[in-house]
């Protein structure tokens, strides 16, 4: 590979931002915004965050603070340079109500066979935008965090970006599961692969990621590459589909009413 997975995959990051935000580069970071989409933690991040020295901490998160406070504006995530971060500023953050998140990062390492049920039907997500819609707003975890439903709306923004090919797969005319493929370059990354609770051991799955991987395949993507949270257990799923850890990233977010952001 022409990059190293971790660096493919915070290029991809800087790119999804700008979907959907504005940047501006501060003297510790890059401040990516969107007022549009106040209440959405993904819209309104501190990133790239370079901290050269330990007695900057307390500077870089006032800067952090000021000027998105400058907007009406939270700051929900931190997003440290190269996706590193050291216990001391864990422990920091974590003094003003972040917590650290840790992603596994993987790259395809060979093509394997999955078997997609025929009742599986996989389709483009723009020409199934109120499944895509039923879809997002299905999932608890990103529905609670912002009341307004203003994810559902800032999600199906991202649609109109033809770097993202994003599929919905369907049983029965009826939305089951998710997943997008993010071509930023000559990286392709899989992105939420997503299956409702009521469709799980039904192949969603697999039908999803077949698709995925065999479009990437088709277009002639050789960087493949996903995050996941290292405690998901769907980290087994992906390597069962032929990928393998290829490295460590970490994020600071915010937490909201007990729930992390």
């Amino acid at each position: 590979m022409t990059h190293s997975t971790v660096s493919s995959l915070l290029r991809c990051s800087q790119a999804y931002c700008l979907q959907i935000c504005e940047k501006q580069t501060l003297e510790y970071g890059i401040a990516y915004y969107c007022e549009r989409y106040a209440d959405v933690p993904e819209a309104n991040q501190f990133r790239e965050v370079v901290l050269d020295d330990p007695a900057n901490l307390a500077q870089a998160f006032e800067e952090s603070q000021a000027w998105f406070g400058s907007k009406g504006l939270t700051c929900h995530r931190w997003a440290p340079v190269g996706g590193a971060a050291d216990d001391l500023l864990t422990a920091f953050l974590a003094e003003r109500g972040f917590s650290r998140q840790e992603y596994t990062a993987m790259s395809l390492a060979q093509w394997v066979h999955l078997d997609a049920p025929q009742a599986v039907r996989v389709l483009p997500a723009r020409a199934m935008r109120g499944a895509f819609r039923d879809l997002v707003g299905a999932n608890p975890q990103l529905t609670a965090r912002t009341p307004s439903g203003s994810f559902v709306e800032s999600y199906e923004e991202r649609l109109d970006d033809p770097q993202l090919d994003m599929f919905v797969a369907m049983i029965d005319q009826q939305p089951a599961g998710r997943c997008g493929l993010y071509q930023v370059g000559d990286i392709a990354r899989v992105m939420d692969l997503v299956v409702r609770s009521d469709y799980e051991n039904r192949g969603v799955e697999n039908a999803l990621t077949a698709h995925a991987l065999a479009y990437a395949k088709r277009i002639g993507m050789r960087n493949i590459c996903l995050q996941i949270d290292t405690h998901d257990a769907q980290r087994t799923w992906f390597e069962h589909a032929g990928f393998i850890e290829n490295g460590q990233l970490v994020e600071f977010h915010r937490e909201r009413a007990g729930i992390p952001t």
